[in-house]
């Protein structure tokens, strides 16, 4: 279903006219502009769409596509594990359940500086991303680079506030067990 859908999204591009987007505006932020050498760093993918517009969640939903990340990093430095995504909102569309972001959103990737770099190192960080933007009649592939480029240094919160708020938008790990039962020819789940 997805590659029917994909087809019939991509015709649907045509219709835009060129130089009009990008539909999501993003920005790479850092929680420190000078992170400590060995340690980690977290950037904020800072997206905020343009009205009407809406990006996906990491699952898209039954339409839709997830977005890339093409990381280039400095030497020896690394992003540890998967982007984290804020909790998106629903969408139905013709009877398609999406997961998106219609307001300002910010998924958060966490890297690993190396070990034994000096002060004043310079750390320059690039992030190519494609991904789909859509209305709710219309869907368009984009494309962006983004750069940042960060010093070593104390390690100090640039922007203590705002990555809070961020992350809090986190998802975190449900603590409880969950069992289920089939009774009747019906699932009974509990959390």
């Amino acid at each position: 279903m997805m590659t029917v859908l994909a087809l019939w999204v991509l015709p649907a591009a045509a219709q835009v006219p060129s130089g009009t987007g990008p539909h999501l505006m993003m920005r790479l932020v850092a929680d420190s502009a000078a992170p400590r050498s060995g340690d980690t760093v977290t950037l904020a993918i800072d997206t905020r769409p343009a009205p009407g517009w809406h990006g996906y969640w990491r699952n898209p939903g039954d339409a839709g596509l997830p977005s890339s990340f093409a990381w280039t990093l400095p030497k020896g430095a690394a992003v540890a594990g998967e982007v984290d995504w804020p909790v998106p909102t629903t969408l139905l569309i013709a009877g398609l359940m999406n997961y998106v972001y219609e307001a300002p959103y910010a998924p958060l990737a966490t890297v690993r500086v190396p070990a034994g770099l000096a002060t004043g190192t310079r750390l320059p960080i690039k992030l190519a991303i494609t991904y789909l933007v859509c209305t709710t009649s219309i869907c368009v592939p984009e494309a962006q680079t983004l750069t940042l480029d960060l010093t070593v240094g104390d390690g100090q919160p640039t922007d203590r506030a705002r990555f809070d708020a961020w992350r809090a938008a986190i998802p975190k790990p449900l603590a409880a067990v969950a069992t289920y039962q089939v009774r009747d020819g019906a699932l009974a789940l509990a959390v």
